[in-house]
């Protein structure tokens, strides 16, 4: 009797602890609120110089595609179209490495080649930031900002280039 009021008090207890409700589990989402999301006027607002091939830089890298297409990037970048930065990191490695060995000889001089570099390099950081989806706005831009900056210093080189030689000619027409 003993042991039946024991069974009895044990199968009351279980039934009290199995409670039929059920609790409905929500998965946390995790959403990218507006304050942290990158706008056209951001990009605008970074603070940068931005230089543009001159035109006889233009007529010389106008076979050089791959320039071409980083041109077409960053544009893309400007209009907030971060798919070619997102890319996985061979991807990318593989753009650079064809950049480099599609460089047109007629500007591979060292500090042109160094400015590739630093490209490269913050190409290679944009993309590891615009990866991370809980990156802060405020890092995203920067790194945007470094690598345009990037860019612009390297159309600079390529520019300063040009007009070294343009000058070169121009004074040896005048000695003559």
């Amino acid at each position: 009797m003993r042991i039946s009021k024991f069974y009895i008090f044990i199968l009351i207890l279980f039934s009290f602890n199995c409670k039929n409700s059920s609790k409905e589990t929500v998965p946390e989402v995790l959403e990218v609120s507006p304050s942290n999301s990158i706008s056209e006027k951001d990009i605008e607002k970074l603070d940068y110089v931005d230089y543009n091939l001159s035109s006889d830089a233009q007529k010389s890298l106008q076979d050089w595609q791959k320039y071409k297409e980083l041109q077409d990037y960053v544009t893309f970048l400007k209009k907030l179209d971060f798919s070619f930065f997102n890319e996985e990191k061979t991807i990318l490695k593989t753009f650079i490495n064809d950049f480099n060995t599609e460089m047109p000889q007629s500007i591979k001089t060292a500090p042109i080649v160094s400015r590739a570099k630093v490209l490269e390099t913050k190409l290679l950081k944009l993309n590891s930031v615009m990866r991370l989806d809980n990156m802060d706005k405020a890092v995203k831009l920067e790194a945007i900002q470094e690598f345009l900056i990037a860019l612009s210093n390297f159309n600079l080189q390529v520019n300063k280039k040009f007009e070294l030689e343009a000058n070169l000619v121009d004074k040896e027409k005048t000695e003559q």
